[in-house]
């Protein structure tokens, strides 16, 4: 997992709870936590991360990675270049982020993993399914919420299926919270 992700999770916790609270997540962990934007650290760190942090909060480690998601966004979306063109609109947001986010990604990070996000129109919304080998759908699920923080529009995402440990599907409406 690049480290630009360790950097963002230490920024949310550090904003959120103060600094102190990330050094005790790392202790709690066991990991040094030198992290660097283009440093490649085990899946596994962050999994010792997210269990730390729900011991401390007592919140469930889905939630946890669904707060780190929703909080996440406005921060990586803050590191691309400025001149990506970012969509004016939720839908289109959600729809870029296969050919023209990740991309972006890859470029600044070229031995990254970027998660796949296959966007289909449905009557009721958007269906999302997200695939990825870092089995993280619940920090999908909270990057997909923080859309609507995004945009100041009302945005309702839907869990609605689990392909396996790796998959999921979200349906994502605009107008609906």
């Amino acid at each position: 997992m690049k480290g630009v992700l360790f950097n963002v999770v230490q920024e949310v916790v550090e904003e959120t709870y103060g600094e102190d609270t990330w050094d005790d997540l790392l202790d709690d962990a066991g990991l040094e936590g030198a992290y660097t934007a283009l440093g490649d650290y085990p899946d596994h760190e962050l999994v010792a991360l997210v269990a730390a942090a729900s011991l401390r909060t007592g919140l469930g480690p889905d939630a946890v990675l669904r707060t780190v998601g929703r909080l996440a966004l406005p921060r990586l979306l803050d590191r691309l270049p400025p001149t990506v063109p970012l969509a004016d609109e939720p839908m289109a947001f959600v729809r870029s982020v296969n050919d023209i986010i990740h991309p972006e990604v890859l470029k600044l990070y070229p031995a990254s993993h970027p998660p796949v996000f296959d966007c289909k129109d449905d009557g009721d919304g958007l269906m999302v399914r997200y695939r990825s080998t870092r089995r993280l759908p619940d920090l999908a699920h909270g990057l997909l919420e923080a859309v609507d923080d995004h945009f100041e529009q009302s945005v309702s995402v839907e869990r609605i299926a689990d392909d396996d440990e790796a998959n999921a599907v979200f349906l994502v409406r605009v107008g609906e919270a």
